[in-house]
This record gives C-alpha cells, sequence and structure tokens, in this order.
C-alpha cells in the first residue's frame, strides 16, 4: 500500500528533505576534490599514495555491502542504521582529517587507515541506503529530485571551501552526520506498494551492463587521475570545473521540471554520451589553461551517470525483490572499479613516458571512441528501456475498467491515479485527461510518471500489455470475468 502520508513542501514538488542527500554528495566532493581530508591528492611520485588507497577502501567497501546486503537484507531496516552510516563516515573523515593535519609526513602510514578505513564502510553504508529509500518512493519525480541534490551539493560544496581550512575540514567531517539525519527524516515520504513484474531483462546480457559500467568508470578515472599528477589541474581549475558542472546540473534540472518525462529514467540517459564526447574533445583540444571546461563537461556526464546507475539498479531491485545492496552495490563497485584501475593506468603510463602532455590529446580521443562505443554498442537506450518492458501476456476476461481497478489495487495506486490510469487504457493523451479531469496538464503527466512508475512500465506499450493481462507481479493470477 502506498502510505498515506502528505510529502513535504519543496519546489518544482521536489521535497526539501530529498535534497539532503546532496549533502553526502558535497562532503564525497569535498573528500575527493580537495585537500581538506586527503594530503597531497595530487601526489605522483608513487601509486601507494592517499588519493589511491582511498580510491580502493572505498570500491572494496562497496562489494563488502553487498556481501553484508546478501546477509541481512535492508540496511534501513534496522533500527539506528542511520546514526551507524553517518556516524563511521563521520569518525572516518576526522580520522583523515587529524591525520592529514598533525601526522602526515609524506607517505601513507598505519595512522591514515584508522580514518580510512571508517570512511570507506560508513560511505557505502550511508550511499546504499539512500538508493534504499530511493527505489520506494511513490513518485515519477526521482530523478529531478536526484539532480536537484547534486545541484544543492555544489552550492554545499563552494560555501565550504570559502571557510577557513581548518573550519572547512570539521564541517566536511559532520555532513555525513546531517546526511544521515535527512535520510531518517525521509522514512515518512510516500512508499510505492511492492509488486514484481514479469519483466524482460533477460534479454539484457548482464556482462554488456558490467561492461558499460566499469568502462565509464575508468574513463572518469583516467581523465580526473591524469589531470591532477600531470599539473593540469590547479586548485582554480578544479574549481572552475565544478562551477562548470554545477551549471550544467541546474540547467538539467530544469530541463527535467519543464520535459516532465513520463520515465525519467530514461531521460537521464540522454546527455551522458553527449557531455562525454564534447567534455574529452575540449579537453584533447584546448590548451591547459581552459582545461576547466571539458573537464567540467566529464565530471557532469559522471554524476548524470551516478544518478542513472542509482534509479535503474535500485529500480530493478525493487522489482525483483533483491536487496538494492546487491544490484546498487555491485554497480557502485564496478565504476569504482573501473576508476581505480584507470588510476593504477595513469600511474604506470606516465613512469613508463608514454603518457605526457604530447600524448595526451590521442588519450583523450581515444576515450571519445571507447564512450561512442559503449552508448552506441555496448548498452543503448534501448537496452535501458528493455528493464522497463512488461512482457504481453494472455489477455484477461473482465473489462477494461475492472483490470484497472484491479492494477490500482495491486499497485497502490491513488484515486486520482485510477482515473488517469482508466483513461490512458481507452487511449486517451495527456491533453485529453487534462480536460476531463478538470487539472492542469503538468499534473497530468505527474500522474502519469507516477502511475508508470509504480506499475513498473517505461511506456504506454507496455501499460497496455499490463492492462491487457489485468494483474502485476510475477504470478499474479489475472482477474475473473
Amino acid at each position: 500500500m502506498v502510505l498515506n502520508m502528505r510529502s513535504s513542501s519543496g519546489v518544482f514538488g521536489i521535497p526539501f528533505r530529498l535534497v539532503g542527500f546532496g549533502f553526502w554528495q558535497a562532503w564525497w566532493m569535498l573528500a575527493m576534490c580537495t585537500d581538506l581530508l586527503l594530503p597531497q591528492r595530487s601526489e605522483s611520485g608513487t601509486l601507494f599514495n592517499s588519493f589511491f588507497c582511498i580510491t580502493v577502501l572505498t570500491t572494496l567497501g562497496y562489494l563488502a555491502a553487498v556481501g553484508a546486503g546478501r546477509r541481512f537484507g535492508s540496511f534501513g531496516a534496522y533500527r539506528g542504521s542511520c546514526a551507524v552510516a553517518g556516524g563511521l563516515a563521520a569518525a572516518g573523515s576526522l580520522g583523515l582529517f587529524g591525520f592529514k593535519t598533525f601526522f602526515y609526513a609524506g607517505a601513507v602510514a598505519p595512522g591514515f587507515f584508522v580514518g580510512a578505513v571508517p570512511f570507506a564502510v560508513g560511505n557505502a553504508l550511508l550511499l546504499i541506503m539512500w538508493g534504499e529509500l530511493w527505489s520506494t518512493l511513490a513518485t515519477g519525480r526521482v530523478g529531478r529530485s536526484l539532480y536537484a541534490s547534486y545541484a544543492f551539493a555544489f552550492v554545499v560544496y563552494f560555501v565550504v571551501v570559502a571557510l577557513p581550512s581548518v573550519v572547512a575540514g570539521v564541517v566536511a567531517c559532520l555532513l555525513p552526520v546531517v546526511a544521515a539525519a535527512a535520510l531518517w527524516a525521509c522514512r515518512g515520504e510516500p512508499k510505492r506498494k511492492p509488486s514484481q513484474i514479469d519483466f524482460e531483462i533477460e534479454s539484457v546480457s548482464v556482462v554488456r551492463v558490467a561492461v558499460a559500467v566499469v568502462v565509464i568508470g575508468a574513463v572518469h578515472g583516467f581523465v580526473q587521475r591524469f589531470l591532477n599528477v600531470s599539473g593540469i589541474a590547479t586548485s582554480a581549475t578544479l574549481s572552475s570545473s565544478l562551477v562548470v558542472a554545477g551549471v550544467g546540473m541546474v540547467l538539467l534540472v530544469l530541463y527535467l521540471v519543464l520535459k516532465q518525462p513520463a520515465v525519467e529514467v530514461l531521460s537521464l540517459y540522454t546527455p551522458i554520451v553527449p557531455l562525454f564526447v564534447v567534455g574529452l574533445v575540449l579537453l584533447a583540444v584546448l590548451p591547459s589553461g581552459e582545461a576547466f571546461m571539458g573537464n567540467g563537461l566529464v565530471l557532469l556526464a559522471v554524476y548524470s551517470t551516478d544518478m542513472l546507475v542509482m534509479i535503474a539498479s535500485t529500480d530493478i531491485a525493487f522489482r525483483m525483490r533483491r536487496p538494492v545492496a546487491l544490484c546498487f552495490g555491485l554497480a557502485l563497485f564496478g565504476m569504482r572499479f573501473g576508476t581505480t584501475l584507470a588510476s593504477g593506468a595513469v600511474y604506470g603510463l606516465m613512469m613508463t613516458g608514454w603518457l605526457d602532455g604530447a600524448t595526451s590529446s590521442v588519450a583523450y580521443l581515444a576515450g571519445v571512441v571507447v564512450v561512442v562505443l559503449v552508448g552506441s554498442v555496448v548498452f543503448t537506450p534501448v537496452d535501458l528501456a528493455k528493464l522497463y518492458k512488461a512482457r504481453p501476456l494472455e489477455e484477461s476476461g473482465s473489462g477494461a475498467a475492472d483490470r484497472c481497478a484491479a492494477l490500482a489495487q495491486q499497485c497502490g495506486l491513488t484515486p486520482r491515479e485510477t482515473e488517469v490510469l482508466t483513461l490512458l487504457a481507452e487511449g486517451r493523451s495527456a491533453p485529453y485527461i487534462a480536460g476531463e479531469l478538470c487539472i492542469a496538464e503538468s499534473t497530468t503527466k505527474h500522474h502519469i510518471s507516477s502511475i508508470y512508475r509504480k506499475i513498473g512500465v517505461c511506456d504506454r506499450q507496455s501499460l497496455m500489455d499490463v492492462i491487457v493481462r489485468g494483474a502485476a507481479g510475477k504470478g499474479a493470477l489475472p482477474a475473473k470475468g
């Protein structure tokens, strides 16, 4: 059943509490894009440095979360889990901040791991628990909520970095606690009813999905690691890159608000490949002083990929009745595994002389080819849509109105959504439905996107297939005539 609890007020239909996820993203950006917590992020003298070590540990943290999720199920179901996740991440951050401030002597020491291990574990728990929330939300506005969270994260990031370094470090360490508190506050958001559609998920190769995720993570890791160790990405360059990415994030939020797509996950895919391609080409052709333009677009592409992975993997987990930690955690592990491999490759190529400022343009253009192949051959928008399609099965003997009523009850649709569903079953368009029910067309589109999300489909044809069947879920019996 969808809980009869009103969502908190917000902007553009986005509850303020959901934007609290941005505190986690801001914390991650401060940890990985500044020297507040990690010493000498650009150090290239050795592969075994603090930045590479934290990358490895956070990657292993996601893998550990997968194993824990298989055994214990939903992390959020346990009392005090938000406090544990936020506390571990904050304690680990404080440990790293203390090590960097008082003990760092130019090399990674055992004291580094005292903070790094709880940092990695807390990060994995907190991020996956937010994924558990996204997977159950009964709204078609999950995508724009995620984009708004990331846009808010940029605001928090720039506010924190403007503070004195010691104050900024302490504030950064406390952000996981704020993110955990925001997650706990979201526990009353309306939830969709568990329902498992018979998806054509077997038609998408798991190997292809894994390759796409690892390769995208590798492209990101290669760009960021090379820019840092080559000395191209100064602090000013990185700040400018984040400004470009932040402005782009705001524009993408406005795009989703204005377009109001019926299924946001498909719209999230659209900008990823173009952003990667344009960003990498700019990195290849622009002088180093303007590298921030290309890097900003690459960062925006990576963040968009993160959100797509979060929504798609948690949707699959919800509809397949699998722990979110299993699907989402594996996807995160794949991306970070690619990032880790690329970081090591950059070190090796630079030490052998194969990669430097003169050959970097070739490397960036090779990245363009790789990204285009991934987006056009390995995992395309058609493949993504297949994860949300339902098989057409034998038609139920009952009338369309009865089938819609049964489906609405199974999937926890509201009375207004049931009215919209019935009109959709009659083949009516969104403008017609708006006029028939005397509501705004934008409201109608929101109802349609919520119907799609609760039932678990991505287009009108799949919706009609489920209506014809008269039931939702594997093993669900068609309604009797």
